[in-house]
């Protein structure tokens, strides 16, 4: 094993590590993933602490983790969860950036040694870091603003590397920030569609996409592919606030407005191009002062196989089954449920009650408190939610529906959703906006 991996997997390791032996210092506080009270508060500010030096300097998977982390860490009371939304979304939005040296040398290889002649200008220091690449402001040749990603030279091997490592911090962590979520299944999961998000090429073809359905839309800003090159991707410039600091310090109005077109992004995508955004987390969003929603990274998206029923669609069928009798029926229709299957109904449909809470109002207030409840609840009917399937096809749509749903509680956005997603499931969608905030 070289030097860089077993440093890599020490740091790793010390990471799960490092939060039994707080746990274990903590004088027998609370069992180990239950530590939510304010007594536990100086625990969870030293777990942080170790996060964000750990992950905020290793690349590929790991920087998922610390998304994924940044996002359902709305699940914690609000002293302990402002803990790790102080640390976190830094994490997000100013990871450690590689060298100068890197980035021409990726440059160079990809695009050819006379790559400076494309652009007017380019700052090496770069603007943003994520968790495969960085990205760079520059000027295109014509003049035009450009954000430059650049793919870490050994983004591929690092991700394949820290894949059994990061399930296994996952779990760990999982079980103190969100002790609810399956953080075993949550990573490998990730670990399989972040795999994709190598492809730059599939990336612009999928951000083209985009922005041909969204074409003219005067709710979104979706930025043009300007080129693309092996592990460098050109396209253009979007500025705006970061979700994140809307989320963190945003007037109402602006949390409303951005809950409501992140909402009719995941909602409308499949429609407009037969796709659906994969990773909506804060840092892939910016609110233009115009109110347009800018959309950044491709790399992770669900791709709809024509003829069959949008996964949006699918989960709106199941939150609006008005008994049990009926969320039986639309559930085995689904291949949620086999046929030979005998549940609880009762107990399924109280479980579906309170995840689609949002489809039994008008305007509803998306909030840590409606999270906690939907993942007490999924807690509470475990033994009767062992026995859904889940179609392997719907995994990655599944976990962005869940991740934005999340952003939206983070937001504390109140929106109409359940129209919203009725008006663009119908066949003949609109294709401008309804609800104006």
């Amino acid at each position: 094993m070289r030097f860089q991996a077993l440093n890599r997997m020490v740091r790793m390791s010390a990471l799960p590590l490092g939060v039994a032996r707080r746990a274990g210092l903590a004088g027998g506080l609370k069992v180990l993933g239950r530590l939510t009270d304010e007594s536990a508060l100086e625990l969870h500010e030293q777990t942080a602490d170790q996060l964000f030096e750990v992950l905020g300097g290793l690349k590929g998977g790991v920087m998922k983790f610390g998304q994924v982390l940044s996002v359902y860490e709305a699940v914690l009371p609000p002293s302990i969860s402002d803990v790790y939304r102080r640390r976190l979304v830094l994490l997000q939005e100013a990871a450690r950036p590689e060298s100068a040296e890197m980035v021409h040398r990726v440059m160079e290889q990809d695009i050819g040694p006379d790559w400076q002649d494309l652009f007017a200008s380019f700052e090496f220091d770069a603007a943003a870091a994520a968790s495969l690449g960085q990205v760079h402001r520059a000027v295109w040749h014509d003049g035009r603003p450009v954000a430059v990603k650049v793919q870490y030279p050994d983004a591929g091997e690092q991700l394949l590397g820290d894949r059994d490592l990061l399930v296994f911090a996952m779990r760990w962590f999982t079980s103190l920030v969100a002790p609810e979520l399956d953080g075993r299944a949550l990573a490998g999961e990730l670990m399989d569609r972040i795999a994709e998000e190598l492809d730059y090429a599939q990336e612009a073809r999928s951000q083209t996409a985009f922005r041909s359905g969204f074409a003219d839309d005067p709710d979104f800003r979706i930025p043009e592919v300007v080129r693309q090159d092996g592990r460098v991707l050109v396209s253009e410039w979007i500025g705006g606030t970061p979700l994140a600091q809307i989320i963190s310090s945003g007037g109402q109005a602006e949390r409303d407005r951005a809950g409501l077109l992140l909402t009719r992004l995941m909602f409308s995508g499949i429609p407009r191009c037969g796709l659906m955004h994969g990773d909506p987390h804060p840092g892939n969003f910016r609110l233009d002062d115009d109110g347009r929603l800018g959309v950044l990274d491709f790399g992770a998206v669900h791709r709809h196989r024509p003829g069959t029923e949008p996964p949006l669609q699918k989960w709106m069928r199941v939150h609006l089954a008005e008994d049990p009798e009926e969320l039986l029926r639309v559930l085995r229709e689904l291949e949620f449920l086999s046929p030979d299957v005998r549940v609880d109904a009762g107990r399924l449909k109280d479980l579906f009650d309170r995840t689609g809470a949002p489809v039994r109002a008008d305007l509803f207030k998306f909030d840590a408190a409606y999270l906690r409840d939907t993942l007490g609840g999924l807690t509470d009917s475990m033994s009767v939610g062992l026995g859904l399937a889940f179609p392997p096809d719907l995994v990655q749509a599944q976990r962005a529906i869940g991740v934005a749903i999340a952003v939206l509680c983070r937001l504390e956005a109140e929106i109409p959703f359940r129209d919203e997603g009725i008006r663009w499931l119908d066949p003949t969608p609109p294709s401008s906006s309804t609800y104006v905030l």
